[in-house]
C-alpha cells in the first residue's frame, strides 16, 4: 500500500471504471430530439497517456477498461478518444467482472474497482480495493476502500491514474526524465 491509500501498482492487474459518476458529473442534457450529452474532463486524456507511458516504461500487464450498465453513444464515444475498451449493456456488474476474471485466470485481490453508485455495490464487494468519488452514493462511501476527496467528473479519474503511478508522491522531475509527461 502506498502512502495515499492505493495499493503499490505491482500488485493491480485490471482497473475497471463506471461511467456516469465517474466520468461525468453524474447529470445528462437531453435536447428535444432525445439525443444525450454529457460533460467530462479533459484532464482524463493525459492522465491515461500518462498510464499507458507508464505501462510500457515498466512493462506492466494492466488490463483497463470502462464497465457500463447501459449502452450509449456518449460512452462508446469517450471510450473510443480516451482508447479505452468499454464494455456495455452489463446487467450484472459482478457476474460479468467474475467470468472476466475465470477467463483471465485472474483473481480479484488484483482488481481495482471504480464506481459510484448502487450498482457498483456488488462487484466492490468482490473486488480487491474499490474507489469513490465524494459525491459517491452513502452506501458506496461506507463500503469503498477509498473515497477521493474529488468528485466525478470533476479530476477525479485522474486524481485515481496519478495515485496509482506515483505522481502525486513523486517529483514531475522524475516523471518527465521516464518521458511520462
Amino acid at each position: 500500500m502506498l502512502d495515499n491509500g492505493i495499493p503499490s501498482w505491482q500488485l493491480i492487474h485490471t482497473l475497471v471504471f463506471d461511467f456516469d459518476g465517474v466520468f461525468t458529473d453524474n447529470k445528462v442534457w437531453v435536447d428535444q430530439d432525445g439525443n444525450e450529452s454529457v460533460r467530462c474532463d479533459r484532464a482524463d486524456g493525459l492522465a491515461f497517456d500518462m498510464l499507458r507511458r507508464f505501462i510500457r516504461h515498466n512493462d506492466w500487464d494492466l488490463d483497463y477498461f470502462i464497465l457500463s450498465t447501459e449502452r450509449s453513444k456518449v460512452v462508446s464515444a469517450r471510450a473510443k478518444k480516451l482508447l479505452i475498451p468499454c464494455h456495455q449493456e452489463v446487467r450484472d456488474k459482478a457476474a460479468h467482472i467474475g467470468k472476466y476474471l475465470n477467463k483471465n485466470n485472474k483473481h480479484g485481490a488484483g482488481l481495482i474497482y471504480v464506481g459510484n453508485d448502487l450498482n457498483d455495490l456488488k462487484v466492490m464487494k468482490i473486488s480487491g480495493y474499490s474507489i469513490a468519488p465524494s459525491d459517491a452514493h452513502p452506501l458506496i462511501k461506507q463500503r469503498a476502500d477509498l473515497v477521493l476527496p474529488s468528485k466525478g467528473g470533476e479530476g477525479f479519474v485522474r486524481e485515481i491514474i496519478e495515485r496509482i503511478i506515483g505522481l502525486d508522491q513523486m517529483s514531475s522531475s522524475i516523471f518527465l526524465k521516464q518521458n511520462l509527461i
